[in-house]
């Protein structure tokens, strides 16, 4: 918002949301730290830096400095604060939760975290319009600053096994033992990381899709109903993800991806019916808020305690990275063909992981509810 107001243009405004995805793909260096040291005082650092970033924005705003490079470099600083904060968290939840709720914990976070997500948006651009931008920082940044000391203050953690092992190595030297062995914990994990690899491909052409949204959309307000069936979908998934996890997974990950992928193809072929097509479309995020909610209980469950920092930083990253080469793909052929075919061609990606589940002879013998850990072995 900052750099549209200042600047207008489009070429910078796509530098910065390169800025804001590309921090995503470093996520993966931060999991030996989350494994190794207090989560705790994790958060609170993260978020009292990004409280001194956003607040030294705003003085340099309201004073006229507002060197575009030098934003840019904050926010790149800021948001790679940000980063480590969503993998800290999970793995909270792991060591908090009892195993038997964590599906039921993770749709309620998610589901918190996405409604205030698009409440705050919804917040900030109202208020960007009667007080301004400026403002709308100092605000942010006192807002971090308080949630950081309630991190600290009131955030009670029982310290894991790793947090209370003493090590006679410097840090550099622990981070790359842990990195190492966290590594190889991780690739050990064949059952998860073939359901894992599955979802990159899912991820991949979804964004495709959603790369074309705006070139099929006649104006603004129709963009905005695909985001908002998108949201609406997501949250509604994250609800009833709980409602199906006593199932075993071999039925319940295919049948979502394949409903998913017929209500994602029936809205395309109906996307001249704004209406229709957009309500099918936030149907079929139903599914892939179930599935979100699904891959990370998973990794949850299956990755030893204290090793999950860096699991779900690790696939975070993959995700992260992965995620631009879709738009990049989807970009390149709508410029060749259609952005209603590249809608059409990424839905048929989640019938393409129904496909592969059901091929695959690791993942289609998985009749283990969600909350029950694989057999650890690479058979």
């Amino acid at each position: 918002m900052v750099v549209k107001t200042v600047t207008d243009s489009p070429f910078l405004i796509g530098i910065t949301s390169a800025v804001a995805i590309l921090p995503v793909t470093f996520q993966f260096i931060y999991g030996p730290i989350i494994d190794r040291y207090s989560k705790r005082k994790i958060l609170y650092f993260a978020m009292i830096g990004q409280s001194i970033i956003v607040g030294v924005i705003s003085i340099v705003y309201f004073i006229h400095l507002l060197w575009l490079p030098l934003l840019l470099f904050m926010m790149f600083i800021s948001f790679l604060l940000s980063e480590i904060t969503f993998p800290t968290e999970s793995s909270l939840i792991e060591v908090l939760s009892p195993r038997e709720k964590l599906t039921k914990i993770n749709s309620i976070f998610e589901f918190c975290y996405q409604s205030l997500d698009i409440i705050c948006n919804g917040i900030s651009g109202i208020l960007v319009l009667f007080i301004g931008v400026g403002f709308i920082y100092v605000s942010n940044s006192c807002l971090l600053f308080f949630v950081g000391l309630i991190f600290l203050v009131y955030l009670k953690v029982p310290k894991t096994k790793k947090e209370s092992e003493r090590s006679t190595n410097d840090f550099l030297q622990q981070y790359k033992v842990d990195f190492i062995q966290g590594f190889q914990i991780v690739k050990e994990q064949t059952i998860l990381l073939n359901i894992v690899f599955g979802v990159i491909g899912m991820n991949v052409m979804a964004t495709m899709g959603i790369a074309m949204l705006p070139v099929i959309s006649k104006t603004s307000a129709q963009y905005g109903f695909w985001l908002t069936a998108m949201s609406i979908g997501t949250l509604l998934g994250t609800l009833l993800a709980n409602k199906v996890e006593k199932f075993p997974l071999n039925l319940v990950m295919p049948i979502i991806s394949l409903f998913t992928g017929v209500v994602w193809v029936m809205s395309t072929l109906l996307v001249n019916k704004l209406i229709f097509a957009t309500i099918l479309f936030g149907i079929a995020w139903i599914g892939i808020g179930i599935l979100n909610i699904y891959v990370q209980t998973l990794i949850q469950v299956n990755l030893p305690e204290e090793y999950i920092g860096l699991g779900f930083s690790f696939i975070s990253s993959i995700l992260g990275s992965l995620s631009p080469i879709g738009y990049f793909i989807g970009g390149l052929m709508g410029g060749l063909t259609s952005g209603k075919i590249i809608l059409f061609i990424s839905g048929l990606g989640y019938l393409g992981f129904t496909v592969y589940f059901l091929l695959n002879p690791k993942l289609n013998s998985l009749k283990n509810q969600l909350n029950k850990r694989f057999e650890r072995s690479n058979d």
